[in-house]
This record gives structure tokens, C-alpha cells and sequence, in this order.
């Protein structure tokens, strides 16, 4: 009941920033839990504010900065271990210099379900019948994110990144569970802007 109601309200408050702005971008990655086991994750960006300012050590170089709210739902495979699938909104800091380059810090709460393949069970009748089996699992994350903006020097309204980043994963015995993964995608501009 924790967990339904955890993911009640990460629903309810990005439905509510998504109805009071619009989206300013959709991403779509490669994500990777622990690098090696495949996924995708899709997601639509919101930016909450953004703002220029300049380089400590030279006033003429102008630094963009934004705050951004990703509403995201992904899955991984993991062949005969399991499968996982994810709702994780996530805030990000975001500085962008001016030839396009920029990198992101962020923080992400939601939730997750993974189902086990190959799971069976005995009934009354002495019958061994497959069953699905799987968790739930309250889920944070923690990343940075490097990339280029193409509109910058090509006039492509695009992006490109890498995003590495540890993900934490409740409960499980006899605490949570950490994953690693590894997202790479790109992110493409549905409004004009920084």
C-alpha cells in the first residue's frame, strides 16, 4: 500500500506540471542496468526555469542554466534473471555553455516492477504449473548527464548525452538493491529556446 501510494503521488504531481507547461523536449534512450543488460527509457521534459548567467573567470562567455522536470517510464532485460519496467520522474540541474556543451546533475523517484521468468509451482493435485512472479520496489536514482546540443552550431533542434548513474531499489533483503546503469540517448527540442 506504501508503494501504490508513493506512486499515487509522483503520478499526480507530474500530470500536474505537465498540464501547467508544456513539454519542451522528448528523450529516447538506450538504458542499460548495469551496462550490459538492454532497455529503453522514454521520457518528456519540463522546464520549470531558466536562467543565463556568466563564467566566474570571464564575463563574456554566457553559461545557460535551467531547472527540468522528466516525466520517464523505461524498462530492462535480464535474460533469465528478470525483466524490469519503471515510472521515474526526475529533477535536473542543467548548465549549457555557448558552443552547446553541457552536463546535468539530478535526482529521480518513482517506481519499479520486475517479473521473473521460469517460476513454478506445486497445486493441491501434485501438478507443477508455471506462475508469474515478480516485486515492487520504491526506486531512487542519482546521476550526471554530458552532451552536446546540436541546435547550438548545426541548427539540428537535438541533442545527444550519456547519462551514468547508481540506482537504489526497496526493499529487498536485508536492505535495497543498487544497480548501475548506463543511459545513452538523444533528446529532441519540441519548442525553440536555450
Amino acid at each position: 500500500m506504501q508503494y501504490l501510494t508513493a506512486l499515487l503521488i509522483l503520478i499526480t504531481t507530474t500530470e500536474i506540471s505537465a498540464q501547467i507547461k508544456k513539454p519542451t523536449a522528448i528523450s529516447v534512450s538506450y538504458f542499460g542496468e548495469t551496462i550490459t543488460h538492454p532497455g529503453l527509457k522514454i521520457g518528456l521534459d519540463y522546464e520549470l526555469k531558466s536562467w543565463d548567467g556568466n563564467k566566474k573567470k570571464s564575463t563574456q562567455q554566457t553559461i545557460s542554466k535551467s531547472i527540468i522536470l522528466s516525466s520517464n517510464i523505461g524498462f530492462y532485460f535480464h535474460q533469465d534473471y528478470q525483466t524490469g519496467v519503471f515510472a521515474l520522474p526526475e529533477l535536473r540541474y542543467s548548465r549549457k555553455n555557448q558552443k552547446g556543451n553541457f552536463r546535468s546533475v539530478g535526482l529521480g523517484v518513482g517506481y519499479m516492477r520486475t517479473f521473473i521468468p521460469n517460476v513454478y509451482e506445486v497445486n493441491t493435485a501434485n501438478e507443477i504449473k508455471r506462475t508469474t512472479e515478480g516485486n515492487n520496489y520504491f526506486l531512487t536514482t542519482c546521476f550526471v548527464a554530458f552532451g552536446k546540443d546540436l541546435s547550438v552550431k548545426y541548427s539540428i533542434p537535438m541533442g545527444v548525452y550519456i547519462k551514468p548513474q547508481i540506482m537504489y531499489a526497496l526493499p529487498n533483503y536485508p536492505n535495497g538493491v543498487t544497480y548501475f546503469a548506463l543511459e545513452i540517448g538523444i533528446n529532441y527540442k519540441l519548442t525553440s529556446g536555450k
